[in-house]
């Protein structure tokens, strides 16, 4: 087992989940939901918790179906296999780093919290919080799996370990922020740096697969 490229797996990881998380619709909802249902600060990030709980487990169901996918072309293709995984992040990584970012998607309820889910109970906004992002999960991790295959199941829920503690952390680290007072920042700009930086970080990935022996 490569230490090295272990450890370029697991920063990568690791950044490419907690930038992930760090696009404001997974976690600028729960404070704008928060402050017009007059949520305590602990029960914001409490619902931050159980809602970023159910994406990871959606993130990690998908990405166990991709490493055993991996495993099977593994078996198959076992030269040229590293190959095909670094072209699928490098052109995965590209296609992020010049496309058109997407929008935040909550500009429109930053101005009017008050108007958010006025006749559902706290019950209700918990659970289509939840289920937003159960639904949406990080589909850009999902590719990382691949370069994890060559170090068995074990591998994979190593990485799926570093995708929870960078997914939840970021989410619930920006949460905190922002309740304590650095939500008058414009975070717009996020989307735009954060999809460069993730291409960027797969486009690196992709190259130490090939370059780094495993």
């Amino acid at each position: 087992m490569n230490q090295t490229f272990l450890y370029t797996l697991a920063t990568t990881g690791f950044s490419v989940a907690f930038l992930h998380a760090a696009i404001p619709t997974h976690w600028l909802p729960f404070v704008v939901i928060g402050r017009a249902r007059g949520w305590s600060h602990r029960r914001t990030l409490w619902a931050v918790a159980f809602a970023g709980g159910g994406h990871i487990l959606a993130t990690t169901a998908l990405g166990v179906g991709v490493a055993w996918f991996g495993f099977e072309l593994s078996e198959r293709f076992d030269h040229a296999f590293h190959w095909v995984v670094a072209a699928i992040l490098v052109c995965l990584g590209l296609w992020l780093a010049f496309r058109e970012p997407h929008g935040t998607g909550c500009n429109h309820c930053q101005g009017h919290p008050e108007k958010l889910l006025p006749d559902a109970t706290d019950k209700a906004a918990l659970w289509g919080l939840f289920l937003t992002l159960t639904l949406s999960p990080c589909e850009l991790f999902l590719p990382v799996y691949l370069t994890a295959v060559p170090y068995g199941w074990l591998g994979i829920a190593w990485l799926s370990a570093v995708l929870a503690v960078a997914t939840l952390g970021g989410m619930l680290t920006l949460t905190w922020l922002t309740l304590h007072g650095v939500q008058r920042l414009r975070w717009s700009w996020l989307v735009k740096l954060d999809e460069r930086l993730i291409g960027g970080m797969l486009c690196l990935l992709g190259v130490a697969t090939v370059v780094i022996p495993h």
